[in-house]
């Protein structure tokens, strides 16, 4: 028996909503909103005290650890209020100190990676937001004190919003693009709010800029195998630890192998081993809910990662989640050796942790 107009169009609206509540359902799943956690593994931490420490590299050659710290709230709403590179000695902890620059620009640095140069000098990589909607990487040489000058200023019109980035030159670099459309643009929002995936990876020879991979969500952390032939790359509302083959002469990638995770993936860092080590957003919603509100905390993972190359497999060890009581959204996780781990923070401070991997 056929059905009457009246009933067809309102099965029709039943089937809609349906759909729209599966839909609803499995983004909130996709951000961790019913996912249990059982907090452990940072009973052995310390607070070192800064104002944002969304990014950390260790200077071998100092002892010393470099912070990246910039008030992204405030950045958010517009101030112009200066961020800053500080410097902080784990053999001798203090309070972390700013590393004077001769950069005449607004520095408000987000990702930052260290290259050796020939002779013993480092080179290092900052991604900056000039202002909220726009991003360049600046290079700098580390002097003794320290202290940082200047060298070049490069932005690129595919490199749209730039987040990480690992150098596999003196100028040259791989650089995550957290986003394909600008900060404060309805493309942005709806980019953000429905995981499209308009991300990828950018690739700069020296001269210039290409993107070499596309089709993410969210890319945000990066890195380089010590022998070059593997970039590693986390992507935050997909979930996704990727492997790509790196073609040394072009800057193209392939991709190897993935791995899915439940958490929102940040940066990533290399130990002695070789082991990628990943601050990471258990509950994507509770971070947002974070940047938005200091006063509501946001639950932290750190883990830690091995690629078998001959298989092309990722394996994830979860070495510590906090509710957010001790850190709140956890973006880096830095290993010193020995157990001692620095893991920072998008908003606030670094923990000075000992953990048991």
């Amino acid at each position: 028996m056929a059905l009457s107009p009246r009933k067809a169009l309102a099965l029709s609206a039943g089937f809609l909503a349906l759909g729209v509540l599966a839909g609803l359902g499995f983004l909130l799943a996709d951000a961790g909103v019913f996912r249990a956690l059982t907090p452990h593994g940072f009973e052995q931490c310390t607070r070192v005290e800064v104002a944002g420490s969304e990014d950390l590299v260790f200077d071998a050659a100092t002892g010393l650890v470099l912070i990246s710290s910039t008030d992204f709230r405030a950045l958010e709403e517009g101030s112009d209020a200066a961020g800053a590179i500080l410097s902080w000695n784990p053999a001798a902890p203090a309070t972390p100190s700013p590393v004077p620059h001769d950069f005449k620009g607004a520095l408000h640095p987000h990702g930052l990676a260290l290259w050796p140069l020939d002779g013993g000098g480092r080179r290092l990589f900052v991604v900056n937001h000039p202002t909220r909607a726009s991003s360049t990487v600046e290079l700098f040489d580390v002097l003794d004190g320290p202290g940082l000058r200047h060298l070049r200023t490069i932005e690129a019109p595919e490199f749209i919003s730039m987040n990480d980035l690992a150098p596999v030159g003196p100028e040259a670099f791989y650089v995550t693009l957290d986003a394909g459309t600008r900060a404060g643009t309805a493309g942005r929002f709806a980019e953000t709010l429905l995981g499209l995936p308009w991300a990828g990876v950018g690739h700069f020879d020296g001269t210039r800029a290409t993107v070499v991979a596309r089709d993410l969500r969210y890319s945000n952390g990066i890195a380089v195998s010590a022998d070059g032939a593997t970039v590693f790359v986390s992507e935050s509302t997909g979930h996704r630890l990727l492997a790509y083959g790196r073609d040394v002469a072009t800057g193209a990638l392939t991709l190897r192998a993935q791995h899915r995770e439940p958490a929102g993936l940040d940066n990533l860092s290399f130990d002695a081993t070789g082991a990628l080590w990943v601050g990471a957003h258990p509950k994507l919603l509770d971070f947002l809910g974070h940047a938005r509100d200091p006063s509501k905390p946001s639950p932290s993972q750190v883990l830690r990662v091995t690629f078998d190359t001959t298989q092309g497999r990722f394996n994830v060890k979860d070495i510590g989640v906090d509710d957010g009581a001790r850190l709140s959204g956890a973006s880096v996780a830095l290993p010193l050796g020995g157990g001692r781990v620095l893991v920072g923070s998008v908003f606030s401070h670094v923990l000075d942790c000992r953990f048991t991997d």
